[in-house]
């Protein structure tokens, strides 16, 4: 849940400038200040911002104070392996900038010891909406992304000692390059990759995931063990497809946690990219390798023995209930979000009918919706808002089906927290009866694919419709559906 990470800023960078003068000596109580650049100002064509500390989300033990953002890790209900040192994440909402970047240095002020450390992740969003894996600075040194976009997104992991105590963060700034060459780093084909991995039960209810949710009885999540496929708090961004052979039956759901065992472990990447375990071949997780092989002289990332061969957890809902398995056990895992970013089968409807081809999906308005840029995270060129009030006067999206079929419907929104909290997505086959109405809550899982369900449709003009019919004083985006 919440992961181990070995590197500390006295480790991780050479070259550190430390305020004061002195550097940290081991056993010492006392913090040091440290100015991280990954390398010097780069050329007058740079992209340079700074991310508000203020303007981030991170779970509870993630404290702004008048010094900056401090890491203090409370009593947190720990993973069955027994990770002492805990990371807490912190993500700043996505970001449009002026020209493209491929690169990204990181520029942190931070205090922290040994034993703390803090690292950098970024991310960027292709021409179709989706987002790339997380780019790790695990040295402070520049990220280089997968391909290069102008919306970018930034997370901290802060990493406390084995007292917890974690580090402060005083300012974070960033300089984004387009250094142009071979920024593909490995992408996927467009064929979403699958392998067959021991799946655990992760349970834990009450504690709280990796990107901050709280675990609800029979919840539906999964870990997986690297943060590079981390979604967002409520976000579909990386999800997986899990089917179980002995029940003959599987599930979609989203990547909420960092686990089992490992967590810079992401071993369904190929063996170049992966960020540990190189000589492992793609789709082999390290505890496998370990448990079955005795590779790592069978020992985990942290020195441990694995109890088992697991490379992915499962929650309680979608391990029990809809897979219907009672131990743990092999599973088939599609990792949907491995197309080099690209969505392979969605149908995406935009709020603009002039990006749609309006023969197979458009929208029609009803009411009063106004076109807006002012939140990032929108797909396409914008986005529509409307105030909620006693009224439905739907965004009506509406997508043809050549023949009957079961589809998966997913939303997008840019979140804020004048949205509604229970903005009502109305389900609608072509017949006209309403299949579902799903309540999303807009104030967070902006900027990503939040899927609202799977539903069979008959063939013909099948519709969704998001309402303005919800508790006054907010509003509803709608944003874009797709449909797969």
């Amino acid at each position: 849940m919440h992961s181990k990470l070995r590197s500390t800023f006295m480790t991780m960078m050479l070259g550190v400038s430390l305020a004061g003068g002195a550097a940290v000596a081991e056993g010492s109580q006392e913090p040091a200040t440290e100015s991280l650049r990954a390398s010097p100002p780069g050329s007058a064509s740079a992209v340079r911002w700074t991310e508000e500390l203020t303007t981030g989300e991170g779970t509870g033990e993630l404290v702004r104070t008048g010094e900056g953002l401090v890491y203090e890790p409370y009593n947190v209900m720990r993973r069955p392996e027994g990770l002492r040192t805990l990371t807490g994440l912190y993500t700043f909402p996505a970001r449009r900038l002026e020209q493209p970047v491929d690169t990204v240095r990181p520029l942190l002020r931070a205090k922290s010891s040994l034993g703390m450390g803090v690292e950098v992740d970024v991310r960027v969003r292709s021409a179709s909406g989706a987002w790339s894996e997380w780019s790790i600075s695990s040295a402070g040194e520049a990220v280089r992304l997968p391909w290069a976009g102008t919306e970018v997104q930034v997370r901290l992991a802060l990493v406390a000692d084995e007292h917890g105590r974690g580090p402060v963060v005083h300012d974070v700034k960033l300089e984004g390059t387009l250094e142009g060459g071979d920024t593909t780093q490995g992408v996927q084909s467009l064929a979403a990759l699958t392998y067959r991995i021991y799946a655990t039960r992760e349970g834990l209810v009450g504690g709280t995931t990796a990107n901050g949710h709280v675990i609800k009885s029979y919840d539906r999540f999964v870990a997986l063990p690297s943060r590079r496929a981390l979604a967002s708090n409520g976000g579909s961004e990386y999800q997986v497809r899990v089917c179980y052979s002995k029940t003959a039956r599987c599930t979609t759901t989203s990547v909420w946690d960092v686990g089992p065992w490992n967590t810079k472990d992401d071993y369904w990447n190929p063996s170049s990219v992966r960020e540990m375990w190189k000589t492992l071949p793609q789709g082999k997780p390290e505890a496998q390798a370990a448990y079955q092989d005795g590779f790592n002289g069978g020992l985990d990332q942290f020195g441990r023995r694995p109890a088992n061969p697991a490379g992915i957890d499962i929650a309680d809902g979608s391990f029990w209930t809809d897979l219907g398995m009672s131990n743990n056990d092999w599973v088939d895992v599609t990792y949907l979000w491995t197309t080099g970013g690209t969505p392979s089968t969605g149908l995406i409807i935009d709020n603009n009918n002039a990006a749609n081809d309006t023969t197979k999906g458009y929208i029609e308005l009803t009411g009063s919706w106004t076109a807006a840029t002012s939140t990032a995270g929108y797909y396409g060129s914008n986005y529509l808002y409307a105030s909620t009030a006693p009224v439905s006067e739907p965004a009506t999206f509406w997508f043809y089906l050549s023949a009957a079929a079961t589809k998966t419907i997913d939303a997008r929104w840019t979140a804020g927290t004048n949205r509604s909290s229970a903005a009502p997505y109305i389900i609608k086959n072509a017949s006209g009866t309403t299949l579902a109405t799903v309540y999303a809550n807009q104030q967070t899982g902006g900027g990503a694919w939040n899927t609202l369900g799977s539903w069979s449709f008959p063939a013909g003009w099948n519709k969704v419709q998001l309402s303005r019919w919800a508790p006054e004083g907010f509003v509803v985006v709608a944003d874009a559906i797709q449909v797969r």
